[in-house]
């Protein structure tokens, strides 16, 4: 069942929508028009497991990316340009010479078209955005779809799909901000996290692929094996102070094409959460960058109070021949598929 009510209205006037998705299993999610933000996840004993705000103005003002999709590309892009047809193409750049999320106004920006229907006794919410030719440089007029739906298994299931009319770069992901302890009260270090992955993609001093993809055996970032974050972090303390940032190369386990990427639980309240994703790559990001952030509740968020599995195509494709390209062109269709799937044993 979904219900609808509104949320404010945007420093532009725009009306934003609240969407509340419920399962007869007492799972109850809530979805904003803006930057289709998921502003609470809450599991049958009434936790909260995602990092929010309570009013619009908060998400507008947020520079974190907290709860929101991410396009028209995830992550960093050196010198803030992509190759296409073997010509750059500069697009902004919105941290130094890099472009991180899209731009000064990505799609975390945008208050999308929200509607719901009725599918074969369940309910969809259908959510569409018009990204105009030469937005944040991006070549195309790009006309993306994002679906919703909460199952009656538990799982929040999320279709992407997205044409263009000249050749461009797409690669969407979503910035959600887990703590199945408490909701983001207290640091989530304790969390035990497993990764469906052997490699990761190399970063330089910039946080940008080096084009080397490495084994993750034997370091910390191996989280092929469930650990706790901060089991890892204590291999190498001097050089994980800011925790985890890193892109892992996922292990394709499904020939119907999604796999099985991530998967967090807190041991004391048994909530688990699993990540599966159609894209190549998972961010697994542990929020060092939070700095007394006041969120819901009034409570505060601060590094390591939130964990993001972030499931995208890997950062600056398209200058790394062998990564999974990102482009796309006119007649092709980009569709992606991300799945959360929510238990407590």
């Amino acid at each position: 069942m979904i219900t609808q009510e509104s949320f404010g209205t945007t420093k532009s006037g725009n009306d934003v929508q609240k969407f509340i998705l419920s399962n007869k299993n007492g799972y109850t999610i809530h979805i904003l028009s803006y930057g289709l933000c998921i502003q609470k996840i809450i599991y049958p004993d009434n936790q909260d497991i995602v990092l929010g705000f309570d009013a619009l103005e908060a998400y507008e003002n947020d520079t974190y990316y907290i709860g929101k999709i991410i396009g028209r590309n995830a992550n960093r892009l050196s010198y803030g340009s992509i190759i296409l047809n073997q010509q750059e193409v500069q697009l902004s750049q919105n941290e130094g010479l890099k472009q991180l999320h899209g731009g000064h106004s990505g799609f975390d920006t945008k208050n999308w078209d929200c509607e719901v229907i009725n599918f074969e006794d369940k309910d969809v919410l259908i959510a569409t955005y018009e990204s105009d030719d030469l937005e944040e440089g991006y070549p195309g007029r790009l006309n993306v779809t994002v679906s919703f739906e909460l199952t009656q298994k538990n799982t929040l299931e999320m279709s992407y799909t997205a044409t263009t009319t000249k050749t461009t770069v797409v690669n969407l992901t979503r910035h959600d901000y887990f703590n199945l302890k408490d909701g983001g009260i207290s640091d989530c270090k304790d969390h035990q996290i497993k990764i469906n992955a052997e490699n990761y993609t190399e970063n330089n001093s910039d946080n940008l692929p080096t084009g080397v993809i490495k084994e993750t055996k034997n370091t910390p970032l191996h989280f092929y094996n469930a650990a706790s974050i901060a089991e890892n972090i204590s291999k190498d303390p001097d050089n994980l102070i800011m925790g985890f940032d890193h892109n892992y190369v996922i292990k394709q386990n499904n020939p119907n094409g999604i796999s099985l990427a991530g998967t967090a639980v807190d041991l004391k309240s048994k909530r688990r959460l699993e990540v599966f994703t159609t894209q190549p790559g998972l961010q697994f990001y542990t929020a060092a960058y939070l700095d007394n952030v006041k969120g819901k509740n009034n409570t505060v968020y601060n590094g390591f109070h939130g964990f993001c599995f972030e499931g995208q195509h890997f950062p600056d494709a398209t200058k790394h021949a062998h990564f999974e390209s990102t482009v796309l062109r006119p007649q092709q269709t980009y569709t992606q598929k991300l799945i959360y799937k929510f238990s407590t044993k």
